[in-house]
């Protein structure tokens, strides 16, 4: 197998590839593959007969704001080896190809967000990512509590940037942000904004995932629970940041503050 920066024609069979895989809502594919130009590169792993049997996409639309300086962050995405390719190394080699792209796309630091917590020394072996950000999570009822509305990418933007600046934190390049967007309503979610600050979710059953709310009042409870209401969800999982306990979350081969904002991941 050869393990090469993909081209446009790849897109058709690495599409296929990642439907085999994952499973993905063809509404977000048509998002992502748009997209990826702008907002990152790829490896794929190909044969002999030119047929693909392993991606591993390299997404560079992320900068660190904190301190000051403003680093560009690579993030290790959707590493996918077709189940006949499997066993011969190919997910390794395609991780570490994604994160040389990172470098290449002028990421200083490479970051990943392992699928499974076994999966964090896997990461570290290959591409050095050990320094960890942490999150806590909260399940809460639905209950209407603020009112809701939906938000563009760039109003989602504008908002969160205003309300984090000054703090640690990562900020979304306009197609990482619509790339997000994408994944939400894919999901039967959005970027929604409440009348104390604004959140990002997506569904998963009767449960709405919220892996950011951002509020200027600092009730993050009463925007989960009412977010979880408006999107006709039994009730609300919050991901919050943390600098200690709660479960692991990004990996980095540099360490980040330990009270960055990360949350929107793509996961």
């Amino acid at each position: 197998m050869k393990i090469r920066h993909y081209r446009r024609e790849d897109i058709p069979a690495m599409r296929a590839l990642w439907q085999r895989v994952f499973g993905e809502r063809e509404s977000f594919l048509d998002a992502f593959f748009t997209l990826l130009g702008d907002i990152g590169g790829a490896a794929v792993a190909e044969d002999e007969s030119g047929a693909l049997g392993g991606a591993a996409y390299a997404l560079t639309g992320y900068e660190l704001l904190a301190d000051g300086a403003s680093p560009h962050l690579g993030y290790v995405y959707a590493v996918a080896v077709d189940e006949a390719m499997r066993g011969r190394g190919l997910g390794a080699e395609l991780t570490k190809t994604a994160a040389a792209i990172c470098r290449e796309r002028e990421a200083v630091i490479v970051t990943t967000l392992p699928a499974e917590e076994r999966l964090y020394a896997w990461y570290e072996k290959h591409i050095g990512t050990k320094y960890l950000l942490r999150r806590e999570k909260k399940l809460i009822p639905a209950r209407k509590k603020v009112d809701i509305m939906k938000m563009t990418a760039t109003e989602y933007m504008l908002w969160r940037e205003n309300m984090l600046r000054g703090k640690p934190h990562i900020h979304l390049s306009h197609p990482m942000l619509e790339a997000q967007r994408a994944l939400c309503e894919a999901y039967g979610g959005a970027l929604c904004a409440s009348s104390d600050g604004i959140f990002a979710a997506y569904r998963d059953g009767e449960r709405l995932i919220i892996p950011e709310v951002l509020c200027a009042q600092g009730f993050p409870e009463e925007t989960a629970a009412s977010a979880a209401a408006y999107f006709g969800c039994r009730e609300a999982l919050l991901y919050t940041p943390t600098a200690q306990g709660g479960e692991a979350y990004i990996a980095s081969d540099t360490a980040l503050p330990a009270d960055t904002v990360w949350n929107l991941t793509m996961d």
